[in-house]
């Protein structure tokens, strides 16, 4: 049973609700200091001084060793020795101080429905005069603060009752706790507002005035600020305390970190930002209620109409007339011209502490003549565009609305449609997704699943699956609850040319995109469109240069493209990421033989690292032009994109990506009727599933490809072919066979005079000699590969031919220049990307490492392989743990 401690009051523990034996009033003194440390090192020093102080035993060190000893047998105390000291190991919930702490830091938290429980709890914690007996100087220090606590804590409860509407239950309490603490301003500033909103001004003003002479008596001060507002607010009956925020959202769940930002801007000028339907309104809206307390001069709302479709965005000039008459400046006195209004508005305003909520802005030249002068108001502006000008000039907080996450999304579906109906998790999972996680879009489903309660949640999410009926699956019949007009009336305030890039990006067949596809994309320098779109939020930049949007307003954005704009756009985006993603590979593979293909505009790689930068930020973007290209039948694209990812898809071991874009190239190909396309499909085809292990079918893959390959009369694409077929052979455990092939590859490209293509053949027919046993061919080629390599520095090559020396050298024992081969083999593997071949190297390191007794290199060297088999999820990272488990 867990062991319950209590030290707000009598010092005890309990277990299953007996109380425990803890011995003698010191002792128990002793356990107390610990659990007010718990789960720290309390020094022997300090726990002698609060336990005894000046009234020490003879010998207390020894003294407290023996408490300690007693402590020890009673259940649940775990005390320990460490240097200088003793440390309690116990829960911080088992103990009621750090229970009450907990429970109040977790009110303070959460919003007012939420949060009267957790400080109810905590105030129920205390039973008594905390460490009750206790009388050393240590402890009534320590009883000092904690009453300070729970006065806080009250204080904390009172506030979120008045909040809620409980202001007539109070008043007895709080008439009692001011004639305890009568001279406490915030206590009195409870009873008033208390006895106030019950009807009793009368009484609330008596004991303001009751305050203010005794302070003045007692003190020589006045009330505070708050307090003095307070009393002319009761003065004039609340008539010139502005009330304008509208009712709040009747469901809202999540934006704990949304909120946590506007709570810490009490200040000054904070914009909510995001995209329409996001629930900028109901955040701000939301918040404003849970915190109307803190404005008490009151609050002001404006809508400026900045995306309305039927009105155009509202003047200054008449949202301040409409303030100035809430802040009692009668229409007659209310100037013409918006300077004066403004001026007005700022003096009106001036060391008043009040909430100014402008929703749905559009500009920032709409908002600066609506911003108070000084620095005691708080300021919230929600719009879909940034309003970055505000952030330089006036130092405004932004604070972007993102979609709502999964958690939040399903408590938004529960509130509206109950846990039962969402006992379909699937279903619930797939609404989210299709959703973007959308608020409104999730409103606009629940909506539809009330009103068909018999529907499964299923049905919904095959509507929503549909691309062509997305959108009118997500109208609800009126403009505002129709996420097709909502963003339409985002898209309608974009310049022409932003407007364009928009559509296009609707048909950009990727999650993401740079600002080198975009422009190819449009035809044009995209920079500053891509910049307008974020500002507008309808495109994000997740990473620094990449921009995406949600799934529902590309869906818009593609429902609005010109099927003849989104040709070309999409013509020029698949140009630009085969011309780019070619020039890329021929950093990566310099000496594979190119493709016929137009010459490349500007690369976007100038190394083979930055190849590698590009085809890892790329990635997803090419395989999805490669879909779709196969998709939409644009046969060149759809078997050269595949050419020209295969090496680093290869190397990155994205092996199952790699099959799949070949399979769809071999389909484009005999679909052209291209023997040269077919020959490079088959040949990349037949090497993807030779490194998936399917050699049998990469054999027959690749000897069609020969029979292309000589169909086309050329002789390197034979080469490589036989190449290839000797790796297969070899992986498939004929040696023979594969030396045959890479002696035919051999012949062939010193035939060509290809020197680098010689240099691989010789890498491959050195490793096939190895196998075969004989050594010192395996060594005589594998060194005529590096030199040759000495004027084409190929490091893939070179990577190979060190490890078969590696092989090699420890075969003959000599185990030291086996190390040095492998560990170079390793760096180049390493350095190339190639995770395969870094894998099986550093297992071979490993196992020659151990051989010469370096067992902790060895067992780094096992380590590396282990991950990358693991990350490749090869069968191969089974055998490294049992030599790392040996």
């Amino acid at each position: 049973m867990v062991t319950r401690f209590a030290v707000l009051g009598a010092i005890e523990a309990r277990t299953g609700g007996e109380v425990l034996e803890l011995g003698s009033p010191k002792q128990r003194r002793v356990l107390a200091v610990l659990l007010v440390h718990a789960g720290q090192v309390v020094p022997v020093e300090q726990i002698v001084d609060a336990v005894w102080h000046t009234d020490r035993p003879h010998r207390p060190k020894e003294t407290l060793q023996t408490y300690v000893a007693r402590l020890r047998p009673v259940p649940g105390v775990e005390i320990v020795r460490r240097s200088g000291g003793y440390l309690l190991d116990a829960a911080p919930e088992s103990v009621d101080l750090h229970r009450f702490r907990a429970l109040v830091r977790r009110a303070r938290e959460l919003p007012d429905a939420d949060a009267a429980g957790p400080v109810a709890e905590a105030l129920g914690l205390w039973r008594g005069e905390p460490f009750h007996g206790a009388g050393t100087p240590w402890f009534v220090t320590q009883r000092a603060a904690l009453v300070e606590e729970r006065f806080a804590a009250r204080l904390l409860r009172t506030d979120i009752a008045l909040r809620c509407g409980g202001h007539s239950a109070l008043v007895p309490e709080l008439i009692a706790a001011v004639a305890e603490h009568p001279r406490d301003e915030r206590l009195v500033g409870q009873l008033l507002l208390a006895l106030s909103r019950d009807g009793r001004q009368a009484e609330a003003l008596r004991y303001y005035e009751d305050l203010r002479v005794r302070l003045r008596e007692e003190l020589g001060a006045d009330p505070c600020i708050e307090l003095r507002r307070l009393h002319q607010q009761l003065l004039a009956d609340d008539d010139a305390v502005p009330r304008q925020l509208p009712a709040p959202p009747p469901a809202f769940v999540g934006r704990a970190g949304e909120r946590a930002t506007l709570d810490e801007a009490t200040r000054g000028v904070v914009v909510v930002g995001g995209p329409g339907g996001v629930g900028k309104t109901a955040l701000v809206l939301r918040w404003a209620h849970d915190h109307a307390h803190l404005f008490p001069d009151g609050q002001l709302h404006a809508n400026l109409r900045g995306f309305d479709p039927s009105a155009p965005p509202a003047r200054p000039s008449v949202v301040l007339h409409g303030f100035l008459g809430a802040l009692g400046v009668l229409p007659e006195r209310v100037p013409d011209d918006l300077d004066s209004r403004s001026a007005l508005f700022r003096a009106r305003v001036a060391g008043r502490r009040m909430l100014i909520v402008l929703d749905n802005a559009w500009n920032e030249d709409q908002v600066r003549p609506l911003l108070p002068g000084g620095d005691t108001c708080l300021v919230v502006v929600s719009s879909r565009n940034r309003l970055t000008g505000l952030t330089v000039a006036e130092q405004a907080r932004p604070v972007t609305v993102p979609m709502l996450a999964v958690d939040e999304a399903i408590a938004l579906l529960t509130q509206r449609l109950g846990a039962e109906r969402l006992a379909d998790t699937d279903a619930v999972h797939d609404l989210i997704r299709l959703t973007a996680g959308l608020p409104l879009a999730l409103s606009v489903v629940a909506a539809r699943a009330l009103t068909r309660p018999g529907f499964p949640l299923r049905a919904l999410v095959e509507e929503l699956r549909d691309e062509r009926r997305l959108l009118d699956a997500l109208d609800a019949g009126e403009p505002a609850s129709s996420v097709r007009a909502v963003t339409s009336w985002s898209y309608r305030r974009l310049s022409a040319p932003a407007a364009r890039l928009f559509r296009l990006l609707g048909v950009h067949p990727g999650p993401d995109i740079d600002v080198t596809a975009a422009s190819a994309l449009a035809g044009a320098e995209a920079g500053p469109l891509l910049a307008e779109l974020t500002r507008a939020h309808v495109l994000d930049e997740p990473a620094p240069g990449r921009f995406a949007s949600h799934d529902l307003l590309r869906a818009f954005a593609r429902e609005v493209a010109g099927p003849q704009e989104a040709r070309q756009a999409l013509d020029r985006v698949l140009d630009h990421y085969l011309h780019t993603g070619f020039a890329a590979e021929r950093h990566l593979s310099p000496h594979w033989p190119p493709i016929d293909l137009a010459p490349p505009g500007a690369g976007a790689a100038g190394s083979y690292d930055e190849a590698i930068e590009w085809f890892t930020a790329e990635r997803a973007v090419l395989l999805a032009c490669a879909d779709l290209a196969a998709r939409e039948g644009r046969d060149v694209h759809a078997w050269q994109l595949p050419w020209v990812l295969s090496t680093y898809l290869t190397r990155s071991g994205h092996w199952d990506d790699r099959a799949a874009t070949q399979r769809a190239a071999l389909a484009a190909a005999r679909r052209l009727g291209d023997h040269a396309a077919l020959a490079e499909t088959l040949l990349l085809l037949g090497r993807g599933h030779s490194v998936l292990g399917d050699q049998s079918t990469a054999i027959g893959e690749l000897t069609e490809a020969l029979a292309s390959f000589r169909a086309v009369a050329n002789p390197t694409g034979e080469g490589i072919t036989h190449f290839s077929l000797s790796v297969a052979h070899a992986r498939r455990g004929n040696a023979p066979a594969a030396l045959d092939h890479g002696r035919q590859a051999l012949a062939l490209f010193r035939a060509t005079g290809d020197r680098a293509w010689e240099a691989f053949s010789l890498c491959a027919t050195g490793w096939y000699h190895a196998q075969l046993g004989d050594l010192d061919l395996a060594v005589e080629e594998s060194l005529a590969a590096l030199r040759l390599l000495a004027d084409e520095g190929d490091r893939d090559c070179e990577a190979h031919a060190q490890r078969t020396l590696g092989f090699v050298r420890r075969q003959r024992g000599d185990l030291a220049a086996a190390v040095g081969h492998h560990e170079r083999a390793r760096e180049l593997f390493h350095e190339l990307g190639d995770s395969y071949s870094e894998a099986v190297t550093a297992d071979w390191l490993g196992d020659a490492l151990h051989a010469v007794g370096r067992v902790p290199a060895a067992r780094e060297a096992w380590r590396r392989a282990e991950f990358l088999f693991t990350e490749l999820e090869l069968d191969e990272a089974f055998a490294v743990r049992a030599k790392l488990a040996g």
